[in-house]
């Protein structure tokens, strides 16, 4: 699903071929937009995107500092529904 709780997600990039069917083990870039602040971000780098150790990533929003985890299950799911990683929005 494109709703985190803090973030939209819009567009998910990640390494190819590191997943399994129920997990995403590198994410590399993350277009989403934050719903705290609705600042529309695009990150590639720590501290605004850190992949966790075993799957999924940590958002935080540039702006008003809205942080979260985000299970690699959770991105498995967007990109299982949104196979070219984006959302038509």
């Amino acid at each position: 699903m494109p709703d985190t709780g803090l973030f939209h997600l819009f567009e998910v990039s990640r390494v190819p071929g590191a997943a399994t069917q129920t997990t995403i083990n590198a994410i590399l870039c993350v277009r989403a937009e934050c719903l705290t602040c609705h600042q529309t971000m695009n990150v590639t780098a720590p501290p605004a995107l850190l992949n966790i150790s075993g799957g999924g990533a940590v958002l935080e929003c540039p702006v008003c500092f809205s942080r979260q985890p985000i299970s690699g299950a959770r991105f498995a799911d967007f990109l299982d529904r949104y196979p070219n990683g984006c959302t038509t929005r």
